[in-house]
């Protein structure tokens, strides 16, 4: 018997596991996945299934509402495993009372979604036995599966800042919602966003959240924070300090908590303290979620206004993030600022105005944002990827385009980040365009990308000359690329415009190369992703 299972999730790297263990189950298996509820629901009432797994929020809502909503037209729903990291009381109720037995907090290891999987198909498929629960060699979901879920936590804090903080209508509900994300970031148990009231000298709490029944105002003097107020610091930690100064408020000394200044145009205004978080002192990606949190808290308590982020502003935090992504790994660092630059350059030879120009610019810039969902464990490994791997990183363009997906400013720049892994001949990812079907300026980003890949030090190969590139263009032109802008491309190079990193390295006198370049010397298409 052929046991269908689908699996809603529209996190790519995510599904692409959660579908490797589903397809451990013995006997014929034949798992299914889409990436958003629309989908779902027309798989769910189009055929039946042995069993669904399931995230609880999805980009287009809510999974428990649409099972609601197909149970009350009659869909007979089948067995389902409920995976989720926000689950309230209300929620887990209406799980019950849809007959969902298996819920499943995130993050959980890999045989644990497994036994959940042997234990609800067992009851309608008898030959479904505990046999598949045998020791397994190790497998790369037992590494990786951790870390995406930490970076699917984070990569939801990013959507939450540019989706609830911007619909937030007074400065109050902004900084509640600041203060409530930071305290996720964190984990912490409590925390405030106070302003400082310059003339009076005083900071005044404007969101507060485990702080009880203490004084909602108090002078400066009373706290720790001046080099905060002063610019002189960009972070206190209770760790750092003795315990005789660990005084975050009047009333209350506390032995764990951090502290960060609120900004409005680059002036200290503020500051947001956070208690009990779970670690102290903050670790570094931590602490660069917190920074692009304030950053975003800058960019709404500008202006009075506080309805949206303004589009610039909205761009510069994006790209703040892809330097911070970029910053991890030597080998790609400044990556997309050189794409952004080379494809701009291959917009003005194609004729193309300033505005257009400088969208392109932007794409290639913000072009590897989705990278963020991708572990670090894929990410920085060097050496060949996996065919597991592999499909984890062909995820980025998707995670990127999801990322922009709230974004209405910017929904040219989403078509770049989404397509600039297509083909010209139809065989690339995510959506197999092809010619003319692939959007014209994802084209440019895509030649772009591939030059900058191919002329980068990588940890498993030295970067190629500039003459390689002209010959790869040219073999891959009307096949890989666009011939129009292949045309372009080549001929900005024999005219000298187009820098390369290696070149960069050299005059800065950095003439290290990894031991492994020196070794092999191979391309590999697939780290071009």
């Amino acid at each position: 018997m052929t046991l269908k299972i689908l699996i809603v999730e529209d996190q790519p790297a995510v599904r692409e596991v959660v579908a490797e263990i589903a397809g451990e189950l013995s006997g014929d298996v034949e798992v299914t996945q889409v990436g958003s509820l629309e989908e779902a629901r027309s798989a769910l009432c189009s055929q039946a299934w042995s069993g669904v797994i399931t995230d609880m929020s999805l980009g287009d809502g809510n999974a428990l509402e649409m099972m609601a909503a197909l149970k009350q037209e009659g869909v007979v729903l089948p067995p389902t495993i409920l995976m989720s990291g926000f689950l309230t009381s209300a929620r887990m109720e209406q799980a019950v009372d849809l007959g969902i037995e298996h819920v499943l907090p995130k993050p959980f290891a890999p045989d644990v979604l497994l036994s959940c999987l042997n234990t609800m198909l067992s009851a309608s498929v008898p030959d479904i036995s505990d046999g598949k629960l045998a020791h397994r060699a190790a497998r790369s979901s037992d590494r990786l599966l951790p870390e995406m879920f930490e970076m699917d936590r984070r990569l939801g804090l990013v959507y939450r800042m540019f989706d609830e903080m911007p619909a937030r209508q007074d400065v109050s509900e902004v900084c509640a919602s600041a203060l409530n994300l930071a305290m996720e970031v964190v984990h912490a148990d409590g925390g405030y966003l106070a302003l400082f009231e310059r003339q009076q000298h005083q900071l005044v709490q404007v969101a507060t959240e485990g702080m009880g029944s203490l004084p909602r105002t108090c002078h400066l003097d009373e706290t720790i924070f001046h080099a905060l107020i002063s610019g002189d610091e960009e972070l206190i930690q209770s760790a750092s300090m003795r315990a005789d100064l660990r005084i975050c408020w009047p009333g209350m000394r506390e032995g764990r908590f951090v502290a960060v200044p609120v900004r409005l145009q680059g002036v200290s205004m503020g500051v947001l303290c956070l208690l009990h978080p779970a670690e102290v002192p903050l670790k570094g990606e931590t602490r660069q979620m917190l920074g692009l949190l304030v950053k975003k808290l800058d960019t709404l308590l500008d202006n009075r206004a506080v309805h949206a982020a303004l589009a610039a502003n909205m761009r510069e935090t994006l790209i703040a993030l892809v330097r911070t992504l970029e910053a991890r790994d030597r080998y790609t660092r400044d990556h997309s600022a050189r794409v952004g630059g080379l494809a701009a350059i291959l917009a003005r030879d194609l004729g193309l105005d300033d505005d257009h120009i400088d969208l392109i610019r932007t794409g290639g810039l913000l072009h590897d944002i989705g990278k963020c969902g991708v572990p670090d464990a894929v990410l920085l490994k060097p050496g060949r990827y996996t065919d597991q791997e592999f499909a984890i990183m062909k995820a980025h363009p998707a995670i990127g385009d999801n990322i922009l997906a709230n974004m209405d400013t910017m929904v040219r720049e989403r078509l770049m980040l989404r397509h600039h892994h297509e083909r010209y001949d139809g065989y690339g990812y995510p959506d197999r365009l092809a010619g003319e079907g692939i959007p014209f300026d994802a084209r440019i980003v895509c030649v772009a990308d591939a030059i900058d890949a191919m002329t980068t030090h990588r940890v498993y190969r030295m970067a190629q000359p500039l003459s390689f590139c002209v010959d790869q263009l040219k073999a891959g032109s009307g096949t890989q690329f666009d011939p129009q802008v292949v045309e372009v491309a080549i001929a900005a190079i024999e005219r000298g415009v187009v820098r390369t990193q290696a070149e960069a390295l050299l005059q800065q006198g950095d003439s290290v190369m990894p031991l492994s370049a020196l070794i092999s010397v191979k391309t590999e298409v697939r780290k071009y992703a």
